[in-house]
């Protein structure tokens, strides 16, 4: 995932394996092993240049939010986790019951975008998209969805956050910019 781009966790964690020459996929480790690991391996070989582009990352992932700001739209995956890498895209998620209003917002402000196979079969609709190119892939997920999820994983990290979450994140981070996001003032819900 560090080296080849790879951001899919379950095909990241057979191709490794497969390698290794393990035939046994049922011990392969947890997403959050992985991602950890991933951490480690940028502060180890990327301790400079790594909190830069993850800084970057997060400036350009606000801005996009701000764009969808009327969509309500949540920041999730690497970028928000801080294990983002050259080869990340920023993760958003909107929750709607109405994806055609998604679409037409991103048509009536000349979007170009791509639709995606959704990787949950609770979404609505899942596309992709570039701002300032630096890839975005937004999924719109049915509302009652924000309700279902805790926002929060097992080591009370946010799993999702919303403009001021990030804006707060940032503001908080500037000096330290790969540290991870610990649960802010509010609840991610």
């Amino acid at each position: 995932m560090a080296q080849g781009g790879i951001e899919d966790f379950l095909l990241a964690k057979r191709k490794a394996a497969h390698q290794a020459g393990c035939d046994d996929t049922q011990n392969l480790p947890t997403n959050s092993e992985v991602e950890q690991a991933l951490k480690s391996y940028r502060e180890l070989y990327f301790r400079d240049a790594h909190p830069q582009l993850l800084n970057a990352l997060r400036h350009e992932a606000l801005q996009v939010m701000r764009q969808f700001e009327r969509l309500s739209p949540y920041l999730v995956g690497s970028v928000l986790s801080g294990s983002a890498g050259s080869y990340s895209d920023i993760n958003l998620h909107i929750y709607s019951d109405n994806p055609k209003e998604v679409e037409l917002f991103l048509l009536d402000r000349h979007i170009q975008y791509r639709h995606l196979p959704a990787r949950s079969e609770r979404a609505h609709l899942c596309v992709n998209f570039y701002s300032n190119d630096v890839p975005v892939t937004l999924t719109v997920f049915p509302e009652n969805d924000l309700r279902r999820s805790t926002g929060k994983n097992d080591n009370s990290v946010l799993e999702r956050a919303r403009i001021d979450q990030m804006q707060k994140l940032i503001a908080e981070r500037d000096g330290q910019p790969g540290a991870p996001l610990h649960v802010l003032a509010g609840s991610a819900d």
